[in-house]
């Protein structure tokens, strides 16, 4: 009798931040940080940290290498979705990508880039109805402010 996996894959979209991707994954799966972490055989503080790109810990090769099998992308897939070294550390968007497909991308965190290069719209880094600013890309789980 085979064993059959117990992980929800999810399909990680271009583009996608890392620390979205991550949020996702757990979301689909029930998984806390420290749940992922106990599942990677490191501390829980790493895995929080990457998914908040202004701790600035990105995962080691090694680490990237395990984390590839446990969500079946590529260690180079998930290297491409790390956060840019020159980080804008407010979370933004681009109001129209987002709108044509719901995920964060790594692009809108480089610093010094304050307009989406498809659509010349700034980059929102809060809600432009009520101005609350936007939460770690991670905890995304709808289309909409939250407040």
């Amino acid at each position: 009798m085979e064993i059959q996996p117990w992980v929800f894959y999810v399909q990680a979209y271009p583009q996608e931040s890392f620390g979205h991707f991550l949020g996702r994954f757990r979301r689909a799966n029930y998984l806390s940080s420290k749940t992922l972490a106990e599942h990677l055989g490191i501390r829980l503080e790493w895995v929080a940290a990457w998914e908040v790109p202004s701790r600035r810990r990105n995962p080691t090769s090694l680490q990237l290498i395990a984390l590839s099998k446990l969500v079946n992308i590529s260690p180079q897939q998930l290297q491409q979705m790390l956060p840019p070294t020159l980080l804008h550390l407010a979370t933004r968007l681009c109001p129209a990508c987002y709108m044509e497909i719901p995920v964060h991308q790594a692009k809108w965190q480089q610093a010094g880039i304050d307009v989406c290069d498809r659509h010349q719209q700034p980059l929102l880094s809060a809600c432009p109805m009520c101005g609350t600013p936007f939460r770690t890309p991670a905890l995304w789980d709808n289309m909409m402010c939250e407040w």
